[in-house]
């Protein structure tokens, strides 16, 4: 559920307007403000996650892994299938095969 800016803006000119009526009491007076700080670093927040959210992250490429090794040999692709292996003592394809 996304709160708008214009609802944050309310609750912020209703903590100010606490503020200003408190204005005896220092104490209270620190609380209104606080307020109002946790309520705009929501926003200026909010902001910057739509910046980060455009960004797209993707896999790395066998290419891409291949020039952050530093090698020239082919890297091989994963495959999907498991193949068994064929040791002379393995019964099967669990590791629990005796």
């Amino acid at each position: 559920m996304a709160i708008t800016n214009q609802t944050i803006l309310k609750k912020m000119s209703s903590e100010i307007q606490e503020a200003m009526l408190n204005h005896g009491d220092d104490q209270k007076v620190r609380e209104h403000i606080r307020a109002v700080k946790l309520l705009s670093d929501l926003v200026l927040e909010e902001g910057s996650e739509s910046t980060h959210s455009s960004e797209s992250i993707h896999e790395p490429t066998v290419e891409e892994i291949r020039q952050m090794m530093g090698s020239d040999k082919p890297v091989p692709e994963r495959s999907e299938d498991k193949s068994s292996l064929n040791h002379d003592e393995a019964n099967g394809k669990s590791i629990f095969d005796f």
